[in-house]
C-alpha cells in the first residue's frame, strides 16, 4: 500500500495479523521541522576525524548523538576505542523476532579549499530546497532521516522486532577503531539485517539498491636524496631529482591500456557474470552526463571495460596527492630535497587488501629510484570489498518498497566507493548487509565544497526506512 506498512503482531494463543496503515509520508510533515533542526544540530559538530585537532568536537558530537538516540527510545551508550569512541544503541523486541543493526558514521572530510563554501560549512543553511553544510549527506544527513524514521516508528507503532544502531567516529580516516573493537563486540551486534544509508542513485530521483562496494588500501611513498634543496643551475644533471624521479616511479603503477602493472595485482580477480552485466545494463550511463557534472570524460581505467564495469567490478589505483619542492608564486630553481605522494588502491572480490599492500611495496621497491632513499609510511588496508545477492528475500523486498514509495522502478547498482568496515560488521553481527541511500553524485558534492542533501531526498530516505523497517 501506498505510504503504508504492514506490522505484524504475535499473540500466545495464535498468530494474527493485523494491518496498521503508518502514513509516513503524512507523519514526515508533521514531524518535519524538527528532524530538520536535529540534522542541523548534528551538522555544527566540527567533526572531521583525520584532524587531532577537532578530537574533542568528535567526541562532544558522539556524546550528543548518544543522547539523541537515548531519547528516541533506545539505550545507548559510548564504547571507547583506540581512536574515536562509538556510539550503540539497542531496542530488544520479542524472542523469535528479526533484528535489524543500522550503521552509520558522525565524522566527515575536511573542508578545504574553505574558500569555496557559499556558506560556513558547518552552518547549515537551507537555500532552494537544499540544506549545505559538511556532512550534510555524507552521513549526518542520510544517518539522520534513517534513525529518525526508527524513532518515529517506535513512537508510533507498536513493534516486535530488535532494534541496533552502532554509529563510528572513522569512516572516512580509516574505521581503525571500530575495526579494532569489533570482536569484543559481536554478542551486542548480533542481528539478521544490517541496514547501511550510506550509498547513493544512479541519478537523480532513481531508487537504488548497492549491490557491491568496493575495499580500500593506501600508503604514502616519499623519494629522499640530498641533504637540504639544492641550487638546480649547479647540481642540476648531477644531482638526482627525487621530484623527478618520483614521477618516474608513479609511471611504473599502470600500463599504456589503463591496467595496473603489478605482477600478481589481478589474482582472484573475476570478470562480471552475465547475471551482473544484464543488471548492470538496466542502468543508464551517459558519458556526457558524467562530463557536465565532474568537468572530465570517463576515459580512465582499464579500456577493454565499460565505465559502469571499471568501477564496479575492476580495482584502480590513484595518486591522490603529491607534494615536493617549491609550489608558490614566480620561480625558485631548486632540486628539492624530497618528495612525497599519497596512494589508494580501490579492491574488488578476490583480492585480499593486505597482501595488495604487499605487492604494491614490492612493486615500488624493485623499481625504487638508483641514489635515493625510499621510505614507505601510513600503510593500511581499511576493508575488503562487498558483494551481496540481488536475489535475497531483503533485496528483493527492499526494491518492492522502493518502487511503492517512489512510484519508480527500482535499479541495481555496484558502487565504486568504499565503506570500510561493512564486510567486517557483517561478518561480526552475521547480518546480511542492505546498501540503500538516497545520496545524488551529480548534485550533493559530498566531500567538496558546498556539500548539500535535499529535503526532498531525505523525505524520501525517511520514508524508505520506515517502511522497510516496519515490515519486517
Amino acid at each position: 500500500m501506498i505510504f503504508g506498512v504492514r506490522v505484524l503482531a504475535s499473540a500466545q494463543s495464535g498468530e494474527r495479523i493485523a494491518v496498521k496503515r503508518f502514513e509516513s509520508g503524512q507523519l514526515f510533515e508533521e514531524r518535519k521541522t524538527g528532524f530538520i533542526e536535529t540534522w542541523q544540530e548534528f551538522i555544527r559538530f566540527p567533526s572531521v576525524s583525520s584532524d587531532p585537532d577537532n578530537d574533542a568536537d568528535c567526541r562532544r558530537c558522539a556524546e550528543w548523538l548518544a543522547a539523541g538516540i537515548a531519547g528516541s527510545g533506545l539505550d545507548a551508550r559510548l564504547v571507547e576505542t583506540p581512536g574515536k569512541p562509538l556510539v550503540l544503541g539497542e531496542r530488544l523486541g520479542k524472542p523469535g523476532r528479526p533484528t535489524i543493526l543500522l550503521y552509520g558514521h558522525y565524522d566527515v572530510q575536511p573542508v578545504d579549499p574553505i574558500e569555496e563554501w557559499i556558506s560556513p560549512p558547518f552552518s547549515p543553511e537551507i537555500r532552494a530546497g537544499r540544506l549545505f553544510g559538511r556532512g550534510a549527506q555524507d552521513n549526518k544527513g542520510q544517518f539522520t532521516y534513517a534513525w529518525k524514521a526508527i524513532e518515529t516508528l517506535l513512537a508510533e507503532c507498536e513493534q516486535d522486532i530488535s532494534v541496533k544502531v552502532i554509529v563510528e567516529g572513522e569512516e572516512e580516516s580509516g574505521s581503525a577503531g571500530i575495526a579494532a573493537v569489533l570482536p569484543d563486540l559481536k554478542s551486542d551486534l548480533r542481528a539478521d539485517i544490517l541496514l547501511s544509508c550510506d550509498t547513493g542513485t544512479v541519478a537523480p530521483g532513481i531508487p537504488t539498491i548497492t549491490l557491491g562496494l568496493r575495499g580500500i588500501a593506501y600508503m604514502t611513498v616519499t623519494v629522499e636524496g640530498p641533504l637540504m634543496d639544492l641550487h638546480s643551475g649547479v647540481h642540476g644533471g648531477k644531482a638526482p631529482n627525487p621530484a623527478t624521479e618520483l614521477a618516474r616511479l608513479l609511471a611504473t603503477l599502470h600500463n599504456p591500456d589503463g591496467s595496473i602493472a603489478i605482477d600478481g595485482f589481478y589474482d582472484g580477480v573475476s570478470e562480471p557474470t552475465e547475471d551482473q552485466r544484464v543488471l548492470l545494463a538496466a542502468r543508464s550511463f551517459d558519458p556526457r552526463v558524467y562530463e557536465r557534472a565532474t568537468g572530465v570524460a570517463p576515459v580512465a581505467g582499464e579500456s577493454r571495460f565499460s565505465p559502469a564495469e571499471r568501477v564496479g567490478f575492476r580495482p584502480s589505483l590513484d595518486i591522490n596527492g603529491i607534494s615536493s619542492g617549491y609550489c608558490g608564486h614566480g620561480m625558485k630553481t631548486i632540486i628539492p630535497k624530497s618528495a612525497s605522494a599519497k596512494i589508494s588502491v580501490r579492491l574488488v572480490p578476490g583480492q585480499e587488501p593486505q597482501r595488495v599492500l604487499e605487492l604494491l611495496e614490492s612493486h615500488l621497491g624493485t623499481h625504487a629510484p638508483r641514489g635515493l632513499i625510499l621510505t614507505i609510511a601510513e600503510k593500511g588496508a581499511a576493508g575488503g570489498a562487498v558483494s551481496l545477492d540481488p536475489h535475497s528475500p531483503h533485496a528483493k523486498r527492499a526494491a518492492a518498497i522502493l518502487h511503492e514509495t517512489t512510484g519508480k522502478q527500482t535499479v541495481f547498482s555496484w558502487c565504486g566507493a568504499s565503506i570500510p568496515v561493512i564486510s567486517l560488521l557483517s561478518r561480526v553481527s552475521g547480518a546480511e548487509p542492505l546498501l540503500v541511500g538516497f545520496g545524488n553524485d551529480e548534485e550533493d558534492r559530498i566531500h567538496a565544497p558546498n556539500e548539500s542533501f535535499s529535503l526532498e531526498q531525505f523525505k524520501d530516505g525517511f520514508r524508505f526506512v520506515a517502511s522497510f523497517v516496519a515490515g519486517l
